[in-house]
């Protein structure tokens, strides 16, 4: 028994299975997200093997099929962020890689802090926050988890001082203080930027790290200081990951979205080509003159985010097919700075393959 091209009963061999297409329209299901002005349809991934039995269609798995059909194409790369296509996977996998970019890549981070001295006007508790987010680069390859009551060491700790204090600086002859002057004309130390955290190594750290350890970027405010305020203290960073506090998330974002594929059913013409291409905010349509007759096409499908507004009219709306391909991912991976954005991919599919190693052990001993 078939209903919604799902066998909820009887014998899959009563059906012949085979690799012939599938019919246009279920074709469209399988594999495109169909965007319409009230809200997408087509969503669900079909996993079951006999979901389109009735048609003769095998949907099982096929692990050569798969690896054939994988494949990631780097759109751009820099050290803080790496655009790629990720084709060929379905919607968990994509969000597997996204939540341990986010939440399972180590990095180090600054865990305790010994406050000595804050007379500032910030308070205790939201300058050591503040100072908990403060990117290090540090190769966390490098250090040992600390255990809970363990001594720091230069197997599993940084330390950085801070010592800073707001004074007045002797301004020039016949320069009034009250003239159009500016905090840093007239004080010293009247910003604390990260670039104040220096690295005290510990141990052999010394001879570990010849190059330094030192904050991402130097210009990352902490503080405001006014004459004979200051801050004092020492800071300890640590092993550890996105998943136990946000301060060792390696990534300032790690997003993917379905590729847009626009179809055009019927041609825009003339004054209704322009008006489209008008409508359009993200500008992903253009008008081509083809032997004096001017066109609309879809020019730049990937900058669609499927605002709809070029099918918010009822007439363009049987004119115009918005689709996402369900199984090709656009990730956009922008990294914190303290490792590269393509390492931080790197890492995360490593990652992966160590969990997927490890529950094929669980099921094998389950057997045994």
């Amino acid at each position: 028994r078939v209903h919604g091209g799902c066998i909820l009963g009887g014998d899959l061999g009563s059906f012949t299975m085979s690799n012939k297409e599938l019919p246009p329209r279920l074709k469209q299901i399988h594999s495109r997200v169909v965007c319409d002005v009230d809200g997408p349809r087509n969503t669900t991934t079909d996993v079951y093997s006999g979901t389109y039995a009735s048609v003769g269609f095998d949907n099982s798995f096929n692990f050569e099929k798969f690896k054939e059909g994988l494949r990631i194409d780097i759109i751009s790369m820099s050290e803080e962020e790496v655009v790629f296509d990720m084709v060929g996977i379905d919607a968990p996998i994509a969000n597997a890689f996204r939540r341990i970019l986010i939440s399972e890549v180590e990095t180090m981070a600054i865990e305790n802090i010994n406050l000595y001295q804050n007379t500032s006007i910030i308070q205790d508790e939201v300058l050591v926050h503040r100072i908990g987010l403060i990117p290090i680069s540090a190769d966390p390859e490098k250090f040992q988890y600390r255990k809970e009551g363990e001594e720091y060491s230069e197997n599993n700790s940084i330390l950085f001082k801070l010592d800073v204090t707001c004074t007045r600086k002797k301004l020039p002859a016949g320069t009034d203080a009250s003239d159009d002057l500016t905090a840093d004309d007239k004080f010293n130390n009247s910003s604390v930027y990260s670039r104040d955290l220096k690295w005290v190594p510990i141990g052999n750290q010394a001879e570990m790290f010849p190059e330094g350890i030192r904050p991402v970027h130097d210009d990352i405010l902490l503080a405001k200081l006014r004459p004979g305020q200051s801050i004092e203290f020492e800071a300890y960073a640590e092993k550890g990951i996105g998943k136990t506090h946000a301060k060792w998330s390696p990534v300032a974002t790690a997003t993917y979205r379905l590729l847009p594929d626009i179809l055009i059913n019927s041609p825009f013409e003339g004054t209704e080509a322009d008006r489209l291409v008008k409508a359009c905010p993200m500008n992903v349509y253009d008008i081509e003159d083809l032997g004096g007759s001017r066109k609309a096409f879809v020019a730049r499908p990937r900058d669609c985010t499927m605002c709809r507004e070029c099918i918010r009219d009822p007439q363009w709306a049987k004119k115009i097919t918005l689709q996402r391909v369900k199984d090709h991912f656009i990730f956009s991976v922008e990294s914190v700075g303290s490792m590269s954005a393509k390492l931080l991919f790197v890492k995360a599919v490593q990652i992966l393959k160590d969990k997927c190693l490890h529950w094929l052990e669980v099921l094998e001993s389950m057997e045994e």
